[in-house]
């Protein structure tokens, strides 16, 4: 009886995966016209949650974890604006 029941738990496992796969999409990453797709992505894409604002300045706690990240201070760091 056990081994049934394993069996068909992990049936219904396999059957819950397969279902997650085909319902859930993923956009492919958009590839740049001149067709270079070696190069390092810039970050998330537009729309993106953790996509930065421009137009809004770090704060300094924002600055304070970027130091401690890139392991750099001084006024010549990219946080020290």
């Amino acid at each position: 009886m056990r081994t049934l029941l394993t069996r068909y738990l992990r049936s219904c496992v396999g059957a819950l995966v397969a279902f997650g796969q085909i319902w859930i999409y993923i956009p492919p990453v958009p590839v740049p016209e001149d067709g270079a797709t070696d190069e390092a992505p810039g970050g998330p894409p537009p729309g993106h949650p953790e996509r930065l604002c421009p137009e809004v300045p770090l704060s300094e706690a924002e600055m304070t974890w970027g130091r401690q990240l890139l392991g750099a201070s001084g006024p010549d760091h990219p946080y020290e604006r």
